[in-house]
């Protein structure tokens, strides 16, 4: 019997580390997609306005709410370039993505 209860308090903590790592996955996943569509936007926008897309906004999705920052940078890495830095974040946990993309005149 006390083999049999260690082995299920075993498989518990086992499962609560996989559901862990499950809603990890997904929230990293999400915070990709926010930040690949805001690359997509700014590349859509072309160079001449990609500033006006630069700044913080909020989205919700999937019970999880998300912060993105976007920033752009002129005249690098070169003259004539952009560079456009996404970062994701959301709570719990402090966790972030971040993607760059460069795009010239």
């Amino acid at each position: 019997m006390v083999v049999l209860a260690t082995g299920l308090l075993g498989v518990a903590g086992l499962t609560m580390g996989i559901i862990k790592g499950n809603l990890y996955s997904k929230n990293v996943t999400s915070a990709t997609v926010v930040a690949e569509q805001k690359i997509e936007s700014v590349q859509r926008v072309g160079y001449a306005n990609a500033n006006t897309l630069a700044g913080t906004d909020t989205i919700s999705m999937g019970g999880t709410t998300y912060t993105r920052v976007t920033v752009v940078s002129n005249a690098t890495p070169a003259a004539n370039m952009k560079t456009v830095t996404v970062t994701v974040s959301w709570d719990p946990g402090n966790y972030s993505v971040s993607l760059n993309s460069i795009i010239s005149q």
